[in-house]
């Protein structure tokens, strides 16, 4: 009897339907213009109140206080965000949010000129409506498209953005000639509007393409661990995924309970679907303690809630049951869920410590050696335009990189940024400054398409959003350390010793994080450890 296929890999040839180019895909394409016009209104903001601060409609420490105010509303609900994208609809989490960043753009303009206050309070409310959405869209990725194509469809998406933020700045000064700031503010709610409601539910895919999603979301057999790969079968070793074989959570343990939405693996197997409501946590019964004094045996909380206790359910019991479902304990279990993947913690450091190093060069050090050694703005503002072609071409090479060793192709990718600090330690031709920021835009982008779409594969599709928001949480909440510390070294011990520092730590991140386990193919090895590479 011939072996399933594999669930990751799709359909053989001639055995199915085949999944439809990603161009020819209405879900995709709905997703992608969502993505796209959430990515532009999240760059739009502080350009156009950049643009406020030259026509002296806004002065710039109000400008400081409105980005700072940003940063804050972000991390503060790229946690939230993931929770609850994981516990309800992810196109549900997508919709509120949008909505929410697209409410705070009329209270931009309404306070523009008039109240500070009532622009920190909405500049916070964009940037809570943007990290909300964030781990929610890279989920719904997961569930509309299917394994086989999640690495061209990044691609896409990241194409999307860096075109965006290539065309952005001179779209936006011309129609700044036209139209005033309070109106760009409006426009920017207008693309918020477009990120809330043109994306799709995952159900609305059409029928028989590989690895469709349920009618009630389901993740899809793709993320299915598949019983004839030997990266999916579990560590007797490991009591992580011993826990799991009898976890009734585990989306991928097939003698699990099943939701109404799951889909069936290839070889009989019942996979079940996304869970809109997560289950409840092991309590303890309230009631006696047994003869004997015998541990007590532990029941869920749906059943401490559903049977009757003086006639009834007691509302405040159930209210109490509620709460422990609180959102610190369920973003722990995507913590952990991130945990059980060494790679994934490994290369997250080498990500925060490029972030907090390369990123607050080019945004504090890379200006005043422009102007001071080059003799104005030209290289900063070329250095820039550089670093967004070189990730375009960058995103466009990683939709075709083989699947062979792709983690450690990632990882050097990441490294390459060292390139932009190491460039500006000495006096050299500005084409050097401009080829070295070329090369590292291209390098982020070919460790940034493989590492969403390794996390789209590996994670448990009921925690990806959480995990998500960890990797923003981590990646974008370091970055600030950066910029306040770096202008005081600088003014400690001068510029090129720092920028060695920094190039030093982007080589040595990343070639640290290619050391850890299930680093070469982003992808935590089990079982038989000579097993190929993921599928793209």
């Amino acid at each position: 009897m011939a072996s399933p296929p594999s669930a990751r890999t799709g359909p053989r040839p001639g055995g199915g339907a085949r999944a439809r180019p990603l161009l020819r895909d209405a879900a995709f394409l709905r997703l992608w213009s969502g993505t796209t016009a959430s990515g532009l209104a999240t760059w739009a903001l502080p350009f156009v109140l950049g643009l406020a601060v030259l026509d002296d409609t806004l002065a710039p420490g109000v400008l400081g206080l409105l980005l700072a105010a940003r940063t804050v509303g972000f991390l503060a609900a790229v946690a939230v965000g993931g929770v609850l994208a994981d516990r309800h609809a992810r196109r549900s989490v997508v919709l509120w949010s949008s909505l929410a960043a697209a409410a705070s753009s009329p209270l931009l303009a309404a306070g523009l000129g008039r109240s500070d206050l009532l622009m920190a309070g909405a500049a916070a409310l964009a940037g809570a409506g943007q990290g909300a959405c964030r781990p929610a869209f890279q989920a719904l990725t997961a569930e509309i498209v299917d394994a086989g194509r999640r690495t061209r469809a990044n691609a896409a998406l990241t194409l999307a953005v860096r075109g965006t933020t290539l065309a952005g700045p001179a779209a936006t000064a011309l129609l700044a000639t036209v139209v005033g700031t309070a109106a760009l503010l409006l426009g920017i709610g207008a693309l918020w509007l477009i990120a809330a409601f043109v994306p799709g539910r995952p159900g609305t895919r059409p029928a028989g393409a590989a690895g469709a999603a349920g009618a009630a979301g389901a993740a899809g057999a793709d993320d299915a661990r598949d019983p004839q790969d030997p990266r999916d079968r579990r560590d007797p070793q490991d009591p992580q995924d011993a826990r799991d074989a009898q976890d009734p959570r585990d989306p991928r343990d097939a003698k699990g309970p099943a939701s109404p939405g799951g889909t069936t693996h290839p070889g009989g197997q019942r996979v079940p679907g996304r869970r809109t409501r997560r289950p409840g946590r092991s309590v303890r019964p309230v009631g006696p303690a047994p003869a004997g004094g015998t541990r007590r045996k532990e029941v869920t909380a749906p059943q401490l809630l559903a049977a009757p206790v003086g006639g009834g359910p007691s509302p405040e019991r159930e209210s109490r049951a509620r709460k422990r479902s609180s959102l610190r304990r369920e973003f722990g279990e995507g913590l952990r869920e991130a945990r059980r993947h060494p790679w994934f913690m490994a290369g997250l450091g080498a990500l925060a410590a490029v972030a907090a190093t390369a990123y607050s060069v080019t945004a504090v050090v890379l200006p005043v050696i422009s102007r001071d050694r080059y003799g104005g703005e030209f290289v900063l503002a070329a250095a820039t335009t550089a670093y967004t072609v070189g990730a375009l071409a960058g995103a466009l090479v990683a939709a075709r990189l083989p699947a062979r060793s792709q983690g450690w192709v990632a990882l050097a990718g990441l490294a390459t940024s060292g390139l932009a600090p190491l460039s500006l330690v000495l006096p050299l031709h500005a084409g050097v400054v401009l080829a070295a920021y070329a090369v590292a835009g291209a390098g982020i982008e070919l460790f940034n398409v493989p590492w969403f779409t390794a996390t789209q594969r590996e994670m448990a599709p009921d925690r990806l959003a959480r995990v998500s928001s960890l990797d923003f949480l981590v990646s974008y909440g370091l970055a600030p350390v950066g910029l306040a510390l770096i202008a005081p070294a600088v003014a400690a011990a001068g510029a090129a010793p720092v920028l060695l520092v920094c190039a030093v730590t982007c080589f040595a991140a990343p070639a640290a994080a290619a050391f850890a386990t299930g680093a070469r193919h982003l992808s935590r090895p089990c079982g038989n450890l000579s097993a190929a590479a993921p599928d793209n």
